[in-house]
């Protein structure tokens, strides 16, 4: 019996994990990778603002509650 991961298709058809292998190309991938990095320099700082913001008012809250 083979165990090897099998992908599912439509309509019951089985892929098998080669076949997928060789339709994904390096280049495909690359633009993906390409995409997440031009994201990077706009997402990273909008994090950090939200967790600064996230932090000032759990300050603030203490702050308050200890008044």
């Amino acid at each position: 019996m083979n165990f090897l991961p099998i992908l599912a298709a439509f309509e019951g058809e089985v892929v098998n994990p080669s076949t997928v292998s060789s339709v994904v190309t390096q280049q495909m991938l690359q633009g993906v990778l390409d995409e997440v990095l031009g994201l990077l320099p706009t997402c990273l700082p909008v994090m950090i603002t939200f967790i600064g913001i996230r932090k000032g008012i759990a300050f603030v809250r203490s702050m308050l509650q200890s008044a």
